[in-house]
């Protein structure tokens, strides 16, 4: 799992604050806010309002946002992970850490983020539009909460298998094959013909095996 110090500052890039407007939100200098956010300072006294300061989404001075599990790519960029089709959320910081550390042989950039609720919303609307589909509010839901009639630790189990699949299917991200032919469409010598050839071997073969 990444340092937390590399949590928050990503997710400080993510809602576009400056290190100024984030010591504005914690009422305290900049250079106490820079502390914080690098780990020069530990950060577990002051983690609520870190973490509500820099949860994703619309920010909201009430309240406390839930977590959803991430992935921190090498690019310094956070992107929620999904499981299936569903987006669960977590109340209970510990039992998403909890998820993250079961999944860590299959991706060490998973990590856990302080999240809004509407955020997740939008982004399952995008992802379920990506397809062709219509999300549902169904589609984002809180693993543990109490009105749910099956046991937490059910609701998890199920989870970790549709959090394992998204990960294995965004592994072809990485696939060093597919990456080299999306490559040939930026490089110089890249000819109409070239390009025609790669969309037909595609269409042809649209495993892309």
């Amino acid at each position: 799992m990444p340092e937390d110090a590399d949590v928050w500052q990503a997710l400080l890039r993510a809602k576009g604050l400056t290190v100024a407007q984030l010591a504005e939100d914690l009422r305290t200098t900049r250079q106490h806010a820079h502390r914080l956010l690098t780990g020069k300072r530990s950060a577990d006294a002051r983690r609520d309002e870190l973490e509500r300061a820099l949860a994703l989404g619309p920010r909201r001075t009430d309240g406390r946002p839930l977590y959803a599990l991430a992935e921190l790519g090498t690019d310094g960029e956070l992107e929620l992970l999904p499981a299936g089709d569903t987006q669960p959320l977590f109340s209970d910081r510990e039992l998403a850490a909890s998820v993250v550390d079961s999944l860590a042989d299959r991706n060490d950039g998973l990590c856990v983020v302080p999240v809004w609720p509407e955020y997740a919303w939008r982004r399952t609307v995008a992802f379920h539009a990506a397809w062709g589909s219509t999300a549902e509010p169904r589609n984002v839901f809180r693993v543990d909460d109490a009105e749910f009639d099956v046991p937490v630790e059910a609701v998890v189990d199920e989870l970790r298998g549709g959090y394992a699949e998204t990960l294995r299917l965004r592994a072809v991200a990485d696939d060093p094959s597919r990456l080299e032919r999306i490559e040939t469409l930026v490089e110089p010598q890249t000819t109409t013909d070239r390009i025609r050839a790669w969309i037909d071997d595609e269409i042809h073969d649209p495993t892309g095996a």
